[in-house]
């Protein structure tokens, strides 16, 4: 089928066999000795690959799907993540043969979307460099298993892809060593003076601010990686004339620290991405309606811990309403968008007589207060 696609470059660099707890580690710098083996990255991975299948299959990108690669190289240890699929592990030249494959497919067509994933280690000096799983292989110089995304990223502008969405999930600390040292590393891609300064629909997520650390735990996908799913899964969108749900590349930007705030409420102070964005396009477009957010508690406070709480969808054919046994804490709900009715109610005699509101629930969260006499 013509027309414009969306098509997917995901790198996940999880295992550096050169580096300490690698399969050949080598005696490092001191500033690099302790940088080692990341169990994130192939979480992370997994799930966005998983995500992007999964709206393949819901038909709700706003370019249907076209391609998807993907590079990943695991730490030592770990079982198979895809049993059965033939995926190349992330070195420097298997990321320079993808990114080139990518850039081809992208440059098919000028509305395609151009959706590009890292997530491993990263350094910053004046440029964001990010590193391949034989970074370190040559101690004298590890760099040359790195390459310099900023660069990269605006040398693939070139291509008549309109919208190139970059999503960057690494770290962005600078070493003394880094410092001293007139640091040199190469880019995938070369910019050229011809090129426009920046793709009209572009995006540009770092999953933190220069000088700062990425987080994640451990085996999990990292808080950003959660945080752009759930962004994408609908906690950012909007609705449209036609009643359609859209996520765009503003609201995904410009919402990403109020969806690190709801992954993990610590992260929104730890972690702070930086954006650079154009003009808003759509990425996903759903008929349905997406999950949103509900926290329900009682006015006043006093009322929570003795109330029984229930949220019914104000709809004749909605599914039965939910409950919720009394408890001290706020009640979180992970629930469609829609028109809902709160109920609190409270066992004959107490101290307190139940109350009642409606509410309209949009992404991506909402607080509400039910007032108890």
């Amino acid at each position: 089928m013509k027309g414009p696609k969306t098509h997917v470059l995901l790198i996940g660099v999880g295992g550096y066999p050169y580096l300490k707890g690698g399969t050949e580690a080598k005696q490092q710098s001191p500033e690099l000795a302790g940088l080692g083996q990341l169990t994130s990255p192939v979480a992370s991975v997994k799930a966005m690959y998983e995500k992007v299948m999964e709206y393949n299959v819901q038909d709700v990108w706003s370019k249907p799907l076209g391609s998807i690669e993907m590079l990943l190289t695991p730490p030592p240890g770990l079982p198979p993540v895809f049993p059965g699929m033939n995926v190349e592990n992330a070195s420097l030249a298997n990321i320079e043969d993808a990114y080139f494959s990518w850039k081809k497919r992208c440059d098919a067509h000028e509305e395609n979307v151009a959706l590009f994933y890292y997530c491993g280690h990263g350094f910053q000096k004046k440029y964001h460099f990010l590193l391949a799983d034989d970074f370190g292989k040559q101690p004298a110089n590890p760099w040359r298993g790195a390459f310099n995304f900023d660069d990269t990223r605006d040398a693939f502008y070139s291509c008549k892809a309109a919208t190139p969405i970059f999503l960057v999930d690494a770290c962005r600390q600078v070493t003394i060593e880094m410092l001293e040292k007139d640091l040199t590393v190469a880019p995938i891609d070369l910019p050229s003076l011809s090129n426009p300064e920046e793709s009209k629909n572009h995006l540009t997520l770092k999953a933190t601010a220069s000088g700062q650390v990425a987080y994640g735990k451990k085996n999990m996908p990292t808080y950003f990686t959660q945080a752009v799913i759930s962004g994408l899964d609908g906690l950012v969108a909007r609705q449209d004339e036609n009643e359609h749900w859209l996520v765009d590349t503003s609201s995904l930007g410009l919402n990403i620290h109020r969806l690190l705030e709801l992954i993990n409420s610590k992260q929104s102070f730890k972690q702070r991405c930086q954006i650079n964005s154009g003009i808003p396009t759509d990425i996903v477009r759903r008929k349905t309606a997406p999950i949103a957010w509900l926290e329900v508690s009682c006015d006043p406070a006093t009322a929570l811990p003795l109330a029984g709480l229930t949220c019914t969808e104000d709809d004749e054919g909605a599914s039965a309403p939910l409950t919720r046994k009394p408890m001290p804490d706020a009640w979180k709900l992970n629930i469609k968008a829609a028109t809902y009715k709160l109920a609190a109610t409270f066992e004959a005699g107490g101290d307190f007589t139940g109350g009642f509101i409606k509410t309209s629930l949009i992404p991506p969260f909402r607080k509400i207060n039910v007032k108890c006499q």
